[in-house]
């Protein structure tokens, strides 16, 4: 075996590489710039570095195409490329949408940059990696690149608390995914993700250590998805994180920890014992659907609302995984972390660096910005999945998925998840009746000197719009 690279494995990674090298230049570049100019060439650079590696993914699927690469180290497969192009797209956008807004709160530092694209290095090395090893090195690139992010506002005494809470948590988390992998090997001699997999069905103590080593790793997993009981750090965090980072931790992030859930579950060979895991999970599911919900229902802060609604659908999509929704819960994974990235940076405008923004705080919002009413309106009904929008074809999706078996732990599931989509529906019209049902101007709706952002209205327009009409074009069978 060489242990050289050759060229098709150097170009399999090339987007890695390239997101890599960019955040690296961007480092030194921030030196050579003038001190009032500081972020203009590092956002530039930034955006290219991200088209850069947009353009590689694409190049990857034809040459060298998919297969796996570096001594069945990392794997290219139409998930793993789909799901490196939700990362790309979220980083895109929030590159669009955060700078003005860490800005205002003076936390615009030239570090930002070359971490988020760190950031992404991290996430795709995560999904795409077939080694436990490759999984986790990539994992801790994305977790300490995100602690910093999150503790950027040194003067912002919750926004240092939330990136401790994080970190201590995340650190203790990884400590759990790197001794299920020592027991993952112990028990199958290898790391290699079908390798170590298979040793849940073998026989004797060995398949002990497996069991023990693949509970433990998704005990981490399930820490980075928010689900319960691992997500007490999930409305902390969100509340204490500048929105615009809160925004892409919730729709890149997110994405990155239930994309690693598809992949693990996708490669758990059927029978007895996988479904023992299967039906784990999805009890783990059907309760993270369910205390989000309800907890969600009492949430004035719109940052924690969504923190509790992001454990509600971490659970949906994890109750599609355990019941074999491969596309479908790929779908929703795309269009949950464009409705995520929509809703943040609205959240963020309506902040303008000053302002909780609160439920009551949002009241008679449709007098004074009805644009801004309208698609912050738009964005909570396709997160309840009112018909049209795109957010009911995603859960139609999920839950015709789970429909198909007549197995009556599916049967539950599909009972929870329909339950809890109308438990999720009271909070998520709260806000289109304070935008337009309430006479009294809250807080936060009052505020007349709202600047105008012509990038961002645009952005959310286009956003808004592929909400409403894009299930008409884009629907699962488009991504595999």
């Amino acid at each position: 075996m060489s242990y050289t690279p050759s060229s098709n494995d150097l170009i399999a990674i090339s987007p890695m590489l390239i997101l890599c090298g960019v955040a690296l230049l961007s480092l030194v570049v921030q030196f050579l710039v003038p001190k009032e100019e500081d972020s203009k060439p590092l956002w530039v650079l930034s955006v290219l570095g991200i088209l850069g590696a947009m353009y590689a993914l694409y190049h990857t699927t034809g040459s060298p195409g998919y297969g796996k690469f570096f001594g069945s180290q990392i794997s290219l497969s139409p998930l793993t490329v789909w799901l490196s192009g939700i990362y790309l797209i979220a980083g895109l956008i929030t590159l669009l949408i955060a700078p003005p807004f860490l800005a205002q709160h003076k936390t615009l530092f030239p570090e930002f940059f070359p971490l988020l694209l760190f950031c992404l290095a991290g996430m795709m090395f995560l999904t795409s990696g077939y080694d436990f090893i490759v999984i986790f090195v990539g994992l801790e690139i994305l977790s300490l690149a995100l602690y910093v992010m999150i503790g950027m506002a040194r003067s912002s005494v919750s926004s240092l608390e939330s990136a401790m809470k994080y970190f201590l948590l995340g650190t203790f988390s990884s400590g759990f995914m790197l001794l299920g992998i020592a027991f993952l090997y112990g028990g199958s001699g290898t790391t290699n993700l079908d390798g170590a997999l298979r040793g849940l069905f073998l026989k004797g103590y060995e398949s002990n250590f497996s069991k023990l080593g693949f509970g433990l790793f998704l005990v981490g997993v399930s820490f980075k998805a928010a689900l319960v009981p691992f997500h007490s750090w999930t409305p902390d965090v969100y509340e204490g994180a500048q929105t615009p980072i809160t925004g892409f931790m919730a729709s890149a992030g997110k994405a990155s920890a239930l994309g690693l859930m598809i992949v693990l579950f996708n490669h758990i060979p059927m029978g007895e014992m996988g479904d023992s895991w299967k039906v784990l999970m999805g009890v783990i599911a059907l309760v993270s659907m369910t205390w989000g919900n309800i907890v969600a229902l009492k949430q004035e802060n719109l940052k924690r609302m969504l923190a509790y609604s992001s454990i509600s659908h971490a659970g949906y999509i994890v109750a599609g995984i355990t019941c074999g929704a491969g596309l479908e819960a790929l779908y929703y994974l795309f269009s949950y972390s464009l409705l995520n990235l929509a809703a943040f940076a609205i959240i963020s405008y309506l902040e303008q660096g000053k302002h909780e923004v609160t439920v009551n705080g949002i009241a008679h919002l449709s007098a004074e910005h009805p644009l801004t009413a309208l698609s912050l309106s738009l964005i909570f009904l396709a997160f309840a999945g009112f018909p049209p929008l795109i957010g009911f074809w995603t859960k139609l999706f999920l839950l015709q998925k789970i429909a198909e078996s007549d197995l009556l732990f599916n049967r539950i599931l599909l009972f929870g998840a329909v339950a809890n989509s109308c438990v999720a529906f009271y909070y998520y019209m709260k806000i289109t009746i304070q935008s337009y049902m309430k006479q009294e101007t809250g807080a936060v709706a009052g505020v007349r000197d709202l600047p105008s952002m012509p990038t961002l209205g645009f952005l959310v327009f286009l956003l808004s719009l592929f909400f409403t009409v894009g299930w008409v074009f884009f629907q699962p069978g488009a991504l595999l």
